[in-house]
């Protein structure tokens, strides 16, 4: 059951990726819908589950939309797998926890992904580098994984069956 979740999660995360979501751009900036979910996922279920989902959603985003193909897999992968490593030592019906790692994953993403472009050739300065880290794109992130999160904990959530004595 949840494979299968997980799979109709990275459809239908492609198909709003590329075709809602850019209608709900704030300064140019749409949420980085692909790595909320690497980032709720490894909280959720941990390593393992966030770093398939990391390499699996990346790959597909790079064969789809990116020139290059590997980046966003191997920064997904490694961002699904060192939240995933901790996912046992913080509270999962705490809120803070995917805003706080959602604003540091965006970080190190765009921070790697910078470092990759420039060494790929691509015409990016450190201007380009600096205001794509401290953008709107991380108060964008926070805000949208929130909502995912909260999804996610009805989704995933177990029943609790309670004996009463009468």
């Amino acid at each position: 059951m949840t494979i299968l979740v997980m799979i109709l999660t990275i459809i239908l995360n492609l198909i709003l990726q590329s075709t809602i979501l850019p209608y709900f751009a704030i300064m140019g900036v749409v949420p980085n819908t692909a790595l909320i979910l690497v980032v709720v996922i490894a909280l959720a279920k941990g390593k393992r589950y966030g770093s398939i989902l990391g390499l699996v959603i990346g790959l597909l985003q790079d064969i789809i939309f990116s020139l290059t193909i590997g980046i966003n897999a191997f920064i997904y992968f490694f961002i699904g797998y060192f939240i995933g490593f901790i996912e046992d030592t913080f509270a999962r019906d705490n809120v803070i926890n995917p805003i706080i790692f959602t604003a540091l994953s965006t970080i190190f993403y765009n921070i790697v992904y910078s470092i990759f472009m420039y060494f790929l050739s691509r015409n990016i300065t450190f201007v380009d580098a600096v205001m794509s880290v401290f953008s709107i794109e991380i108060i964008y992130n926070c805000f949208v994984s929130i909502l995912i999160y909260k999804l996610f904990q009805i989704l995933y959530s177990e029943p609790k069956i309670r004996f009463n004595k009468r």
